[in-house]
C-alpha cells in the first residue's frame, strides 16, 4: 500500500479569508472593485463629516495609467517590446477586445478627500490594517456594518497592484476646529497576520490649515465597463445627500481614448439629519449569542434588572410576566436570580420565550436617521426639476425587532426619464445593481397600477425615489445590491408611500385633465361657428323676407323689429353673428374652468399651488430683496438655486 499524505489543519486569518472571497465585499472583477473602493471610501468620508456635524465636502479623483506609465510608477523594470512572440499567441481564448486591440491591463490611482474628523496617528495603522475592527457595531443605522470598506479596497490594492496606501490625515472632534497636526500613513496589510504593516508613519505641523482625511491608492480596474455606475452613483448620492458637496475628476492614462471628465454637484441644502443613536436590542431580535454576550459584560445583579436594563421595550410588569413563565418549567428562575448563574440551557429557553413574547413595546425608531422630506424633495427637484413632485415618509415599523422607515418621493415630468424608473436607496446609499429582483421595482411594475392615478406607464415620464432606512437592511444575496420582496412589512410601507404620492399626482393631473377637457371643447364648438353661423344667418334672413308681407303693426313684428331693421340694413351680418357665438363659448368655457380650479383649490390640489418649507435664518444672509412683508411674518421663496444659510 502506498503511503498517505498527512492531512494539516490550516487556519485563516479574517484578511486572507476575504482576500480569497473578495466578491463577498462587491470586489467581484476588477470593474466592480474600481466601483466599490470609489463608494467606500466616499462613504467613509460622509460618516466622518457627519460624526462631528459638519457639512460634508467631498472631493474623488481617478487617474487613469497605462500599462507604461504604472510600471514606471511602481518601479517596474523591462521593456514593452517582446523577444519571443511566440509566447503570446491566443490559444483559445481570446485576448484581444472587440476592437481587434490587445486587451491590456487597466491601472488606476484613486484619491478621496473629506473634511471629516480624521483619525488620531496612533490609531491609523490599526484603524486601516486589521480587518473586522471598526467603530459601526451596535444597534444603530450606520452605512457600513463589517469594518471592511477601506481595509478591502488596501486587500484589492495589494492582489491588483501590490502597492500600499498613502493616508494624510488630521484630526479633529469639532466642526470648523483646525488641527495643529497633520499625520502621513503609507501602509498595506499582512493578510496572513491581519496585521497592518507600515511603511512611514509621521505627523508634522499643519501648515495647509487641512481639515479631513485623504486616501490615495493605485489598484487594477475597468472604468471602461464601470464608469457609468460611478458617475451614476455619484449622481444619486447627490440627490439623497443635498446638503454634501462632491466633485469628481477622470483623468485618461496616456494613449487612451477615454476624454477627461469633470463633474460636480454643488451643495443646496444644510440641513443635515440628525446623527442616529444607539439603542438597547430589542427582544424580539436577540439569539442564544446575542444574549450569551450580554450575560458576560452586564453589570445588573437581577435577572428583573436585566431584563428591563439590557434590552429594550421591556417594561417592569412584563418581565415579572416573562421570569415567572420561565419558572414553569424550572424553578431556578426567579426575579433576583444573578444573572451570572444563567446556564447555557437557561438562555435557550430564555430566547425561545422573548422571541414569542407580543407584549413588548415597539423598537425605539430613535436610532434611525432618514434623509428627511425636505432633503429629498431638494435633491430630487434639483437634478430632474419635475412638473410635480410628492414626497411620503412611513411611520416607523419593525423587521425581526430591528425599526425600519421608509421615505418615497415620486416625480413627474420636467426633465424625468421617460417610462416609471425606480431610484433605490438603502440607509442613504444608492442601490444600483439587480434592481429587477428588489421589492421596490416590484412594487412599482406589479403592484401599482399606474393607470388609476392617470399615468400612462409608457408613455409618461416618472422618477421613483424609495429610501429604506433601518438598524438592519434585510439585503437578500451576500452582494447586499437588493431588498427581497417577500417581507410583508417593508412590502406595504412601499406600496402605501408610493400610493400617497401617486393620489396626489392624479387630483392635479385630474384638473389639467378637466380643463383639457373644457379647452378641447372649446376647440369644437369654434371649429364649427362658421357653419352655424351661415345656416342661422339664413334663417333669419327668410324671416326678415316674411316679414315684409305682415302688417307693420303686427305685435309679432314689433317684438323682433330692431333685429330684423338691423338686418334688413346690414347691420347684422355672418361675420357679426359669428363673432357673437365666439364671445357665448368662451364665457361658457371660462366659466366651466373657473368652477374647476375652485374645487381643486379648495381640495388643495390647484396645479399652480406648490409646498414650501420654513425654517429660522439668520438675519445677515436674508435676502430681503424677495421678501413679501406680511405682518410679523416674512415669506422668502426658495427658487431652484437658492438655499438658506442656518436652518435648523
Amino acid at each position: 500500500m502506498g503511503k498517505h499524505k498527512t492531512e494539516t489543519q490550516q487556519q485563516k486569518s479574517p484578511a486572507e479569508f476575504f482576500a480569497s472571497n473578495q466578491a463577498i465585499a462587491g470586489f467581484d472583477n476588477p470593474g466592480k472593485s474600481l466601483y466599490t473602493t470609489i463608494r467606500e471610501l466616499v462613504e467613509n468620508g460622509l460618516d466622518a463629516a457627519e460624526s462631528i456635524s459638519s457639512l460634508p465636502s467631498i472631493s474623488v479623483q481617478i487617474q487613469e495609467l497605462s500599462r507604461k506609465e504604472f510600471n514606471k510608477h511602481r518601479g517596474v523594470k523591462g521593456k514593452d517590446e517582446r523577444k519571443d512572440e511566440n509566447l503570446f499567441k491566443e490559444r483559445g481564448g481570446s485576448k484581444r477586445d472587440s476592437s481587434g486591440n490587445e486587451k491590456e491591463d487597466s491601472y488606476y490611482i484613486v484619491t478621496v478627500t473629506d473634511n471629516g474628523c480624521g483619525m488620531a496617528h496612533s490609531q491609523i495603522p490599526s484603524m486601516l490594517g486589521i480587518v473586522l475592527s471598526g467603530s459601526k457595531y451596535g444597534v444603530r443605522q450606520t452605512r457600513g456594518k463589517f469594518g471592511l470598506g477601506a481595509k478591502m479596497a488596501l486587500i484589492w490594492g495589494k492582489k491588483s497592484t501590490g502597492m500600499p496606501v498613502t493616508v494624510i490625515t488630521s484630526h479633529t472632534k469639532n466642526p470648523g476646529e483646525v488641527p495643529s497636526k497633520v499625520s502621513k500613513c503609507v501602509l498595506d496589510i499582512d493578510i496572513y497576520k491581519n496585521l497592518p504593516r507600515v511603511e512611514e508613519h509621521t505627523e508634522r505641523t499643519n501648515h495647509e490649515d487641512f481639515v479631513g482625511t485623504s486616501f490615495s491608492l493605485c489598484i487594477g480596474g475597468s472604468w471602461k465597463s464601470h464608469g457609468k455606475f460611478i458617475k451614476s452613483y455619484l449622481q444619486k448620492l447627490a440627490v439623497i445627500t443635498p446638503y454634501a458637496s462632491f466633485d469628481f475628476e477622470f483623468v485618461p492614462g496616456e494613449g487612451s481614448k477615454t476624454q477627461k471628465i469633470n463633474l460636480s454637484y454643488p451643495r443646496t441644502s444644510d440641513n443635515m439629519p440628525a446623527l442616529s443613536k444607539y439603542v438597547k436590542h430589542h427582544p424580539s431580535s436577540v439569539n442564544n449569542l446575542l444574549v450569551q454576550q450580554l450575560l458576560d459584560v452586564t453589570t445588573k445583579k437581577t435577572l428583573l434588572s436585566f431584563l428591563t436594563g439590557e434590552l429594550s421595550g421591556i417594561t417592569k410588569p412584563v418581565a415579572l410576566r416573562i421570569i415567572s413563565e420561565l419558572a414553569c418549567g424550572d424553578d431556578s428562575f426567579e426575579p433576583t436570580m444573578h444573572p451570572k448563574e444563567i446556564s447555557a440551557t437557561q438562555v435557550n429557553r430564555i430566547c425561545q420565550i422573548l422571541k414569542t413574547v407580543t407584549e413588548f413595546r415597539a423598537p425605539d425608531a430613535g436610532c434611525l436617521s432618514p434623509a428627511g422630506e425636505y432633503n429629498l424633495r431638494l435633491g430630487i427637484q434639483q437634478h430632474y426639476q419635475p412638473d410635480h413632485l410628492f414626497t411620503s415618509t412611513s411611520k416607523a415599523d419593525a423587521v425581526d425587532g430591528h425599526p425600519f422607515l421608509v421615505e418615497v418621493g415620486v416625480a413627474f415630468g420636467g426633465k424625468c426619464r421617460e417610462k416609471i424608473n425606480v431610484t433605490r436607496f438603502a440607509n442613504r446609499i444608492p442601490l444600483l445593481f439587480e434592481s429587477g429582483s428588489d421589492v421596490c421595482t416590484k412594487v412599482c411594475n406589479k403592484s401599482i397600477d399606474w393607470k388609476t392615478y392617470f399615468i400612462d406607464p409608457v408613455a409618461s415620464r416618472v422618477e421613483v425615489f424609495v429610501s429604506v432606512v433601518s438598524t438592519k437592511i434585510p439585503f437578500k444575496g451576500t452582494g447586499k445590491e437588493y431588498i427581497a420582496d417577500n417581507i410583508k412589512p417593508i412590502r406595504d410601507r412601499v406600496i402605501r408611500g408610493i400610493q400617497a404620492c401617486a393620489r396626489q399626482i392624479k387630483e392635479i393631473l385630474g384638473v389639467r385633465k378637466k380643463l383639457g377637457d373644457a379647452k378641447a371643447r372649446k376647440s369644437k364648438l369654434t371649429r364649427y361657428i362658421p357653419d352655424a353661423s351661415k345656416a342661422l344667418f339664413g334663417i333669419l334672413q327668410e324671416v326678415v323676407k316674411k316679414t315684409q308681407s305682415h302688417t307693420p303693426n303686427s305685435k309679432k313684428n314689433s317684438e323682433y323689429a330692431p333685429l330684423i331693421e338691423d338686418i334688413r340694413n346690414k347691420k347684422i351680418t355672418v361675420n357679426s353673428f359669428s363673432e357673437k357665438l365666439k364671445i357665448m363659448v368662451n364665457v361658457e368655457v371660462e366659466k366651466a374652468e373657473e368652477s374647476d380650479l375652485i374645487k381643486s383649490k379648495g381640495q388643495g390640489n390647484h396645479p399652480d399651488e406648490q409646498s414650501f418649507f420654513i425654517g429660522p435664518c439668520r438675519e445677515e444672509e436674508f435676502e430681503w430683496s424677495k421678501a413679501v412683508d406680511a405682518g410679523k411674518v416674512f415669506f422668502v421663496p426658495r427658487g431652484k438655486r437658492h438655499k438658506f444659510e442656518g436652518w435648523a
